[in-house]
C-alpha cells in the first residue's frame, strides 16, 4: 500500500490535511495526518491534492492531431498530458469525410490507454451535423443533416469508443436523431449552431447533455432574439463547456457566466489543437494554415480563431484569476463535472474512498508538483 502523506485534500465542500492511502490503483482510505514509517510513503509537503483533471474537448497536442495517425497521437498526447495535470481525456475530431471518420473510429476502437499516461476515454465527434453558418474551421464540404444510418455505422466500428457528438439542433431530422444517439450511449452537445432559444430548449427536452464551447460558434444572448447562449444561461441543469484562455471568451464574460451558472454547470476544456506544447509558428489544423502566437491560434488567411493552445492547468489558473474560485470549485469544473457528463463519476472526478487514484499535487499558486495515475507517480517536477 502506498501513502501520500501530509497533503491538503480538496473535496467538493472542504479542504483538510490528511494522509491518502492507495491500494491497487484505488483510494483505499483517507486518515488524519500523522508521522508514519515505511518505504512507500510520499511526502506531500503540505501541498494541495486535487483530483486529476479531465479534458473532454481536445483535438491534439505536441504536433499530433487526432484526425491523423491515431495510435501515435494517443501515445504521445497521453504521456504529455500527465505533465500538465490532466489524467484523462477525450480525443476530439474535426469534420472529415464519413469514410475517413469510419476508418479513424475503427482504429480508435483498438487503442487502449498508454502505460504511464493519461487515460484515453474515447472519441468526441465535433460534427459533421453542424450549421454551415457557424462552421468556424470545419470543412463545409462535409457538413450535412443528421443520418441515423451513418451514426449506426460509426457505432458499429467504434467499439463503444464514440462518447460525445456535437450537433446543431435546428437541422432537419434532429428531433429523431438526438434521442436515438442518446439511446445508444452517445452524449449530445449543442454547438456550431444558429438555433433559436426555442429550438435549443427542444433539444434539451430531448435530453441533449449540454453545450460545446459556450459562446463560440453559436447564436448569442440577445434581448429580442434569444439564442443558444440564452438557453444555456437559463437552463441550469445542463453542462456548458468553457474555454478560459482570456481570448475565446472575455474574462468579464467568464466571470458573469460563473456567477450565473455556478461551478456545478461549467466544464473547463482546452479545445487545444496540435499547437499545444509547441513553439510559436505556422501549423496545419483542420486542413487550414494557422499561426500560433502564445496561447492563441488563428487561421492565417482569415484571422479566425483556430482552437487554443492552453493546458487544463492554464484553464484553472485563469478561472481562479478571473473569478476568485476556491480550489473546491476548480476541481468541480475541471474533474467532477466532466466525469459526471461521461457517467464515470463512480470511479473518477473526486477524491473519495473507492475511486481511482488519479490525483495531482499542486502548490498554492496551482503549479503542478506531481501527477498520479491509478496511484502511480507518473510525473514529478
Amino acid at each position: 500500500m502506498e501513502i501520500i502523506s501530509n497533503v491538503n485534500v480538496v473535496q467538493k465542500d472542504k479542504i483538510f490535511n490528511s494522509d491518502v492511502f492507495i491500494k491497487e490503483g484505488k483510494i483505499h482510505n483517507i486518515k488524519p495526518h500523522k508521522k508514519r514509517d515505511g518505504n512507500k510513503i510520499i511526502d506531500g509537503k503540505d501541498y494541495y491534492l486535487m483530483p486529476g483533471m479531465i479534458d473532454i474537448h481536445l483535438h491534439g497536442s505536441y504536433n499530433y492531431d487526432f484526425t491523423i495517425d491515431p495510435y501515435n497521437s494517443i501515445e504521445t498526447v497521453s504521456k504529455g498530458l500527465v505533465k500538465e495535470g490532466t489524467t484523462s481525456f477525450i480525443a476530439s475530431l474535426t469534420v472529415i469525410s464519413h469514410n475517413k471518420e469510419l476508418n479513424l473510429l475503427k482504429q480508435y476502437s483498438n487503442i487502449d490507454s498508454p502505460k504511464n499516461g493519461a487515460h484515453f476515454l474515447g472519441v468526441h465527434s465535433e460534427g459533421p451535423y453542424l450549421n454551415k453558418k457557424y462552421k468556424a474551421l470545419m470543412d463545409e464540404t462535409y457538413l450535412r443533416n443528421p443520418s441515423i444510418k451513418e451514426l449506426d455505422e460509426m457505432l458499429d466500428v467504434s467499439n463503444n469508443k464514440l462518447k460525445i457528438m456535437t450537433v446543431a439542433p435546428e437541422l432537419e431530422g434532429m428531433d429523431k436523431f438526438i434521442p436515438y444517439a442518446i439511446s445508444k450511449g452517445v452524449k449530445i452537445m449543442i454547438g456550431h449552431t444558429s438555433a433559436s432559444y426555442e429550438e435549443t430548449k427542444k433539444a434539451l427536452d430531448l435530453k441533449a447533455t449540454g453545450f460545446t464551447h459556450l459562446y463560440n460558434a453559436m447564436s448569442q444572448h440577445q434581448h429580442r432574439e434569444p439564442g443558444v447562449v440564452t438557453c444555456a444561461l437559463s437552463e441550469k441543469n445542463k453542462f456548458s463547456e468553457l474555454i478560459v484562455d482570456g481570448f475565446h471568451v472575455h474574462p468579464a464574460v467568464v466571470k458573469a457566466t460563473y456567477n450565473c451558472l455556478s461551478a456545478d454547470n461549467i466544464i473547463l476544456i482546452t479545445d487545444a489543437s496540435l499547437t499545444k506544447g509547441m513553439p510559436d509558428g505556422d501549423y496545419i489544423f483542420s486542413n487550414l494554415s494557422c499561426r500560433k502566437i502564445g496561447n492563441t491560434v488563428r487561421v492565417i488567411e482569415t484571422g479566425r480563431i483556430a482552437g487554443s493552445s492552453i493546458t487544463m492547468l492554464d484553464a484553472i489558473k485563469n478561472m481562479k484569476k478571473y473569478c476568485n474560485c476556491s480550489l473546491n470549485k476548480l476541481a468541480i469544473m475541471s474533474s467532477t463535472n466532466p466525469a459526471k457528463l461521461l457517467e464515470i463519476d463512480d470511479n473518477k472526478g473526486s477524491i473519495e474512498i473507492g475511486k481511482d487514484a488519479d490525483l495531482i499535487l499542486v502548490d498554492k499558486d496551482l503549479n503542478l508538483i506531481k501527477t498520479f495515475v491509478l496511484g502511480k507517480e507518473v510525473y514529478s517536477i
